[in-house]
């Protein structure tokens, strides 16, 4: 055990691997040591050797456990120089151990706490120190917060290997993410990335102004930058555990065990969100707003207000980064690990605290730097927007930081902050125009595309000079031209619905029947009973027919030359007994409403024609006035 211990211990880490010897036969010694070392961890935790040789889970537990076999220290060594390469051991390893033994669990409950406590210590290490270098201390102070670049050196590489091993550890081991989702880990965790890290790299920035520390300067700087990415490993393995087990048990966890994880969630981004280094840089690795995406379609019942304030903090906090430094971190990712460069920009604003002048925007692009504006500031209006983008020469960045940070100036913070936007009037840049020539111009062409006066560029394309040429000299020609037609004919060409080949003289009337041998007889035609053609009746009845017709034709005045044109009367009243005479039919009885000179007295007839007229004039043209005339007199419409 000592040796496989003091293996553990002393065997370069991932990170440290560039350092030691190249030399082939020492590296594959050094393989063939680690090798050996992880097929003697996976055979202690195996308890079965064959049917006959083996011992119960119990007993092997107990003996792992009480004689110091296993050890978070040991368990977690092992994850660090195995959990990355050899992924599926190591996961079989841990498995069989936390199986075999649950006390093991139990451990690393206290191990937490444990190293709550070594991120204190780190951090504390740098807090009574003074932030910036030259300034004013007592000689007590500045022998208690002095850190060698020995003891700097020291501490990177502690928070390193610790940081890395949970990292790892959690990796290989989900099941045990939830004793770290603790609030006091996480926290410190946040508060050691946010705080310490920058001190220690203002610590390493003053030891890079020594040539002969250059060196190290850029050892201990690429080990900070992995430091920085295995935290927030660390942080997305333990935040993201509750997303994850969303989506493994959605078809069988309750509805309240998803909501739960779902505010667990929501409850650990929030505690980062006060730190604003951490939660930008983990926001640049892991996009915060694609697992609210992923929360919200998993569980729809989820607290958007608390949602939508995690989101618009970490977009107001981006956008203020981009105008503080001047543009995002970038990540650079290697193959013995990732590295980070956080090249630190110079600030774009200038000395006087105001950004370069710059041409004024047109009334498009001015409505979309108010929308960006008010995406992340919804409660300004947009004329208070359009003036803090004109003193800041239209920066919508600038803009949201200034409103943010309560940075205004005097005259923009007494301008009403629910001011509405007044679009120009067209006719302030013709007025400008008058002032400008000392006249007035009237015109109905004012301020159209082609007023030269106050556009500065006009398409010539759209001017004609001189008598324009028609297409076509007469309308025979402009009929005649098929190009039109011939350009869409491909189009039509796909569907055949449409032939260009018509013939003015081609007859369609019997297209839709089916004519021929193959036509089937209508069967209308078929029940229809048989009638003798007239042509084949015999000659007696057409006679009596003719007669009958020319009897009725008969009129005095038909040989009158003078009588022309006929009465028009007397033509209705003898095509009226022509009908009578063909239908046999009595023509309408001859009702009397006249009557008898007032006074003299009615015959009943009269009185029941009368009666019967108005009861059944409804169903002649204008029927309804009176019905009409009545509403109205209701409506007041009519006097009465």
């Amino acid at each position: 055990m000592e040796m496989l211990i003091s293996f553990l211990q002393e065997a370069p880490p991932y990170y440290a691997i560039d350092d030691f010897p190249s030399n082939p036969q020492v590296r594959d010694q050094l393989n063939n040591l680690r090798r050996y070392v992880l097929m003697i961890f996976a055979r202690l935790v195996t308890n079965k050797e064959s049917p006959s040789e083996h011992m119960s889970r119990s007993f092997h537990g107990n003996l792992l456990y009480n004689n110091y076999i296993f050890t978070v220290p040991i368990i977690l060594d092992l994850c660090q120089q195995y959990g990355r390469e050899n992924k599926r051991t190591v996961d079989k390893i841990l498995k069989s151990l936390f199986t075999l033994q649950p006390l093991y669990m139990e451990d690393f409950k206290r191990a937490v706490s444990f190293l709550e406590q070594v991120f204190s210590t780190v951090e504390k290490r740098f807090e009574d120190c003074p932030t910036t270098f030259g300034e004013a201390m007592l000689l007590m102070e500045k022998d208690s917060c002095d850190i060698s670049l020995p003891a700097l050196e020291d501490l990177i590489v502690h928070l390193l290997d610790t940081s890395s091993n949970l990292a790892v550890f959690l990796e290989n081991y989900p099941p045990a993410t939830e004793l770290f989702q603790a609030e006091n880990f996480i926290t410190k965790v946040v508060s050691v990335y946010a705080n310490t890290i920058p001190e220690m790299y203002k610590r390493l920035n003053y030891f890079a102004l020594q040539d002969e520390t250059m060196p190290k300067y850029i050892e201990l700087r690429y080990r900070l930058d992995v430091s920085r990415v295995e935290i927030l490993k660390l942080y997305r393995t333990i935040v993201y555990k509750n997303i994850g087990d969303i989506l493994d048990k959605r078809n069988t966890a309750s509805e309240t065990d998803v909501k739960n994880q779902a505010e667990n969630y929501l409850n650990l981004i929030s505690h980062a969100i006060a730190e604003k280094e951490f939660i930008t840089d983990y926001h640049r690795f892991y996009p915060v707003d694609d697992d609210m995406e992923i929360l919200s379609q998993v569980c729809p019942e989820v607290d958007s207000i608390k949602r939508d304030f995690i989101l618009q903090s970490i977009y107001a906090m981006i956008i203020k980064d981009k105008v503080v430094t001047g543009g995002y971190k970038e990540a650079v990712v290697g193959t013995s690990g990732v590295r980070t460069n956080i090249p630190l920009l110079e600030n774009e604003v200038s000395s006087a605290g105001e950004p370069p002048k710059c041409k004024k925007p047109t009334e498009e692009e001015l409505i979309r730097l108010m929308s960006e504006v008010k995406e992340i500031l919804c409660h300004l209006g947009e004329g208070f927007i359009e003036r803090c983008l004109k003193h800041y020469n239209y920066d919508s960045a600038m803009v949201i930081n200034a409103v943010l940070e309560d940075t205004l100036p005097p005259n923009l913070k007494e301008v009403d902050i629910s001011l509405p936007h007044i679009p120009p009037d067209p006719e302030e840049a013709s007025a400008e125009v008058d002032l400008a020539i000392g006249g007035q111009r009237l015109n109905v062409f004012d301020n159209d595309e082609f007023d030269i006066m106050t556009n500065d560029k006009i398409d010539r394309t759209k001017v004609h000079k001189g008598k324009r040429k028609s297409k076509y000299k007469n309308i025979n020609e402009m009929l005649n031209d098929k190009s039109e037609t011939k350009g869409v004919e491909h189009i039509y060409s796909k569907y055949n619905l449409v032939s260009y080949e018509y013939d003015d003289e081609y007859d369609d009337t019997y297209d839709s029947h089916d004519i021929g041998e193959s036509a089937q007889d209508d069967a209308l035609e078929m029940d229809r009973p048989f009638t003798t053609p007239r042509v084949l009746l015999r000659k007696e009845k057409v006679e009596e027919a003719f007669e009958e017709e020319e009897d009725f034709d008969d009129s005095p005045e038909q040989g009158n030359r003078d009588n022309f044109v006929q009465n028009p009367a007397e033509l209705r009243e003898k095509a009226e007994q022509r009908r009578l005479s063909r239908r046999g039919a009595k023509g309408p009885p001859q009702r009397d409403v006249v009557g008898n000179p007032k006074g003299q007295g009615q015959e009943k007839d009269v009185v029941v024609s009368r009666d019967q007229k108005n009861t059944n004039k409804a169903a002649r043209a204008n029927h309804n006035r009176r019905v009409g005339s009545s509403w109205k007199r209701r409506q007041g419409m009519i006097p009465s």
